[in-house]
């Protein structure tokens, strides 16, 4: 639809050096054998047509359509650094590697040309006649007796058997010619198993006569229409496993263009020739991002540049660490790592943007991924990210994606959906950046220029999945932003480290940031990337905060940056866990007012708090965390936002009184600012998150009280000091080490000397990552020992993640090595599921949506006054997003022991309406069904959901 001018010139400028050979209708005809005419690539399945003619696609033409994406995904859509990398995998040059691609393209699906392919219509009604064709054609129709005893030979193996041959056949080795044949074999998103490849080249020996020379028709047509002959004496390169990732990721998307109905049609005839300019005017593919970086940092020329990609006002200057981020990002002059350690608020998301801006342009990139811990902290980057690619982009057409399974949900990028521009982009008067209607979904819109994602979207980087091949193209043209990369365990670093690597042999630019990042972390990560561009040793890194760290071709470079003046000074007490204690503590303190934050560790000491804390301070208390449905978690935190965000002012929106009862969900997304902060004890770090929402918007003194204008933290969740003993939920969320050594940190300098950001913060985190943090000679027994159980549980979680983790580029010499698990796992959609949940190493999880049972059917949750929904009948649409976005999870003892699980899914299930199947939105959905209390009762426990409290567990309180 966009590029009519664009996409007319690519295919038909002169002197182009790909698709050599062009075709009308009747030259098609009279080029290709009846034989090569009379196989089928694509069947219709309306028989309806009054002449009886329903419409098909030829395999010549396919191949010729496929050649012609493969052109404009080349050309048109790929950036300058996914060439050069295809390029330099190949051995070629960017033009030779582009006729390498619409070769593999034209010649992908040559296979179909089998027996056990084109006999398949045989059993349906009505398609007798493509077998009639063949016949017709000369074409024998009886497979022999070896494939039919042999069972299903699939068609992508015989592209590659095929092709295979033809290149040994022209004088190339067969271990070269394997390795580039191999991307054909994995077309369809896998691989092949290497035992089914003997019996392939067997059964296709016994294609003789007729069909041996109809495969040699095809081949040539392949040959002639790329001119591939001409550049098979400069394909000396043995093709390996990231060079086949990235070519078999565009052949895929050649075919799937080229298989989009809507783009090209079929036909009666089943041809129409070279028709490729007209059908791409059809796919919303955008051509890469040109970005136009500030030339300097120079405060004259890098200030009005920043002002105007970030909207900012006139006053507006260059924070110290975004200076320092672009400069050193200007330095590396190509790919490389940029780590960007500051303190929250120190602007590290536009010191990214700007980065990134900076690093497109030297490594031809052409988009920009942004990838964030959580949904919540992905949806809360978008409007950001939205606002600052407008900017950048210009009077280009860009195509951003929301890459998270809840992105139809957001209101956001729902409304970037419905934006369209005209066919002709000249005429076009709405906004540069759009949402891609092709490419969209959970394996295609990863090929958007720009994308907000959760971490996920990375770390399938280095899942074994089917169709991967996407992700690493659609990574491997773009800058990575990688946000709160400390928020990452173990496990996932395992994860992170590998995609690291993937990215640095793409020549992919990284950027990772992060307020509180251990240096054993930041030395992982940079040797991962190091390892494929960087001999430089990390073994000795500097401490100093805030720092900009660069790894690329020429070595590791740190660069501390100027520190602004301590902006918080906070006290910082221990305060007794039990729930008297706080009450007391909270009626002196609030007794004048102020806005309080308390923070715990899980959903339901959450809920125990708020029923407590609301006893003294009615009306004035709100509880937020994970367990309300999804729409009404987004509700209250934007009146949060609003209430205590950096406009409010007392009576002015900023309430006098406030108790704000969370759980992590106010650890790093929202942007508040509270007068004292009570916080179950966390991980360093993760207290010095949560430390950001105390005193954190610049205001007068006199919008706080009195008894709050000195920053206090008061820490809770320790049942004892010494010795050491923590809440049970805490250390089951976060392990007895992490929570001793912060204790011991705690103890050893802050309870003393109070803390000071950002002067304390680097000290803080790394004496209680480091090796030897101050453990007090009384704890040396319990240290050993949680030392001990941390270790054990860090080898476990790193062999697990072993099985579906694709291992490093240097040891991928082909795609077997990439996908060396059974295929069953990665081939269905279950299997597939397994191997999301990898990346996270996370229990499975069911997320519901509350309904109210009625005696005429449901209701939506709350609509007490709605009508009664038929179970039987599809919900209208509005119903159907409005319930989508109304879930919850139920929580973990309903998903950790496998028994429960399947006792807990086929009970929900059975309460499911089944009209749900039949929604866009609802389909795969399931219910969890409220009787008239607003309950359930479930694998022997009763849940309760009210709009109060959300989901909890009242078993023990029934007794």
């Amino acid at each position: 639809m966009l590029y009519v001018g664009r996409t007319r010139e690519l295919l038909h400028k002169k002197g182009d050096p790909l698709l050599r050979v062009r075709h009308t209708v009747e030259s098609f005809r009279r080029h290709l054998s009846p034989a090569a005419l009379s196989l089928w690539a694509k069947s219709g399945s309306d028989l309806s047509r009054a002449d009886g003619e329903d419409p098909w696609l030829c395999l010549p033409q396919h191949m010729l359509d496929s050649a012609g994406a493969a052109l404009h995904v080349w050309e048109g859509w790929a950036p300058h650094s996914v060439r050069e990398a295809v390029a330099r995998e190949a051995g070629l040059s960017i033009d030779e590697a582009g006729i390498l691609l619409c070769w593999l393209a034209a010649a992908h699906d040559i296979g179909k040309a089998i027996l056990v392919f084109q006999c398949q219509l045989e059993a349906r009604d009505g398609f007798g006649h493509f077998l009639d064709r063949l016949r017709d054609a000369g074409l024998p129709v009886r497979p022999s007796a070896l494939e039919r005893s042999t069972g299903r030979l699939h068609h992508s193996l015989a592209s590659m058997v095929l092709v295979r041959a033809w290149l040994v056949g022209e004088g190339m080795k067969r271990t070269h010619a394997s390795r580039i044949a191999a991307v054909l074999d994995a077309h369809h998103g896998s691989p092949s198993l290497q035992e089914s490849r003997a019996g392939a080249e067997e059964i296709l020996r016994t294609y003789t006569g007729p069909w041996a020379d109809v495969h040699q028709e095809l081949l040539e047509f392949a040959a002639e229409i790329s001119g591939i002959r001409e550049i098979l004496p400069s394909l000396r390169t043995k093709l390996q496993g990231s060079g086949q990732m990235l070519l078999t990721g565009m052949v895929i998307t050649a075919d799937w263009i080229a298989s989009t109905e809507e783009a090209f049609p079929l036909t009666p005839r089943g041809y129409a020739g070279d028709r490729a300019a007209e059908c791409l005017d059809r796919v919303d593919l955008t051509p890469p991002w040109m970005p136009h970086p500030a030339p300097s940092t120079a405060p004259d020329v890098f200030d009005p540049h920043l002002r105007q990609r970030f909207g900012w006002p006139a006053s507006s200057t260059a924070r110290p660490v975004q200076v320092t981020a672009a400069q050193a990002s200007a330095d590396l002059g190509g790919p490389g790592l940029v780590v960007i350690e500051a303190p929250t608020g120190e602007g590290k998301t536009e010191a990214a943007l700007s980065a990134a801006e900076i690093l497109a342009e030297s490594s031809g990139a052409g988009g920009m991924i942004v990838a964030a811990p959580t949904m919540s902290t992905a949806d809360g980057l978008f409007r950001r990210v939205l606002d600052w690619t407008e900017r950048a982009a210009g009077e280009d057409v860009t195509s951003m994606f929301l890459a998270h399974s809840k992105s139809r949900l957001n209101a956001e990028y729902r409304r970037l959906r419905s934006t369209g521009i005209g066919v002709d982009e000249t005429n076009r008067t709405e906004g540069t950046v759009i949402a891609s209607q092709w490419m969209s979904g959970r394996k295609k819109g990863i090929l958007s220029n720009f994308s907000v994602a959760t971490i996920d979207q990375v770390l399938f980087l280095a899942l074994q999945a089917k169709h991967s091949m996407l992700r690493h193209l659609g990574l491997a043209g773009k800058v990575v932003i990688i946000d709160e990369v400390h928020a990452y365990d173990a496990y996932m670093s395992e994860y992170l480290a590998t995609a690291l690597a993937w990215l640095a042999r793409y020549q992919v630019p990284v950027v990772l940031l992060s307020a509180t990042l251990p240096v054993a972390q930041k030395q992982q990560l940079l040797a991962a990337y190091g390892s494929e561009v960087s001999r430089a040793s990390i073994a000795e890194l500097s401490t100093s905060y805030p720092l900009v760290t660069t790894i690329g071709a020429a070595g590791l470079r740190e660069l501390p940056v100027r520190s602004r003046p301590a902006d918080l000074h906070a006290e910082v007490a221990l305060l007794d866990d039990d729930l008297p204690a706080l009450l007391e503590r909270l009626a002196v303190d609030a007794a004048s007012g102020g806005c309080v934050l308390i923070i715990c560790n899980t959903v339901r000491r959450a809920q125990e708090t708020y029923s407590a804390v609301r006893e003294i301070f009615p009306g004035q208390v709100e509880l937020h965390h994970a367990a309300y449905l999804a729409s009404a978690r987004v509700a209250k935190e934007a009146a949060l936002r609003e209430a205590l965000g950096p406009q409010a002012r007392p009576g002015e929106g900023r309430p006098e009184r406030r108790i704000v009862v969370a759980t992590q969900v106010a650890e790093q997304s929202l942007d508040i600012d509270v007068d004292l902060l009570v916080t179950d004890i966390a991980p360093i770090d993760l207290l010095i998150q949560r430390i950001g929402r105390l005193h954190r918007h610049p205001r007068p003194v006199a919008d706080r009280p009195v008894s709050m204008r000195a920053p206090h933290v008061l820490i809770r969740g320790l049942v004892s000091v010494d010795p050491p003993e923590f809440e049970s939920g805490s250390e089951a969320v976060y392990g007895r080490k992490l929570l001793l050594s912060t204790l011991s940190v705690l103890l050893d300098q802050t309870l003393e000397h109070g803390f000071s950001r950002p002067d304390d913060i680097a000290a803080l985190v790394q004496t209680a990552y480091g090796t030897s943090p101050p453990i007090p000679t009384a704890w040396s027994e319990a240290w050993e020992t949680a030392v001990a159980d941390h270790d054990r549980e860090r080898d476990r979680s790193r062999s697990r993640s072993q099985s579906y983790r694709i291992c490093e580029p240097g040891g991928a010499g082909s795609l077997d090595e990439l996908f060396r698990i059974g295929r069953d796992s990665i081939d269905t959609a279950d299997g597939e599921e397994r191997g999301l949940a990898q990346v996270r190493d996370s229990d499975p999880t069911v997320e519901v949506i509350p309904i109210e049972v009625t005696e005429g059917g449901y209701r939506p949750l709350g609509h007490t006054e709605a009508e009664d929904f038929a179970p039987d009948i599809a919900p209208p649409s509005w119903l159907g997003i409005e319930l989508a976005c109304s879930t919850v999870r139920l929580p973990a003892r309903f998903t950790r022991i496998e028994r429960i699980f399947d006792e807990t899914l086929s009970h929900l299930e059975r309460g499911t309406p089944p009209g749900w199947q039949a929604s866009t939105w609802l389909k795969g959905q399931v219910a969890l069904p409220l009787d008239e209390e607003g309950g359930i009762d479930l694998a022997g426990r009763r849940l309760i959901y009210d709009e109060e409290l959300g989901l909890h567990d009242v078993t023990e309180t029934l007794g």
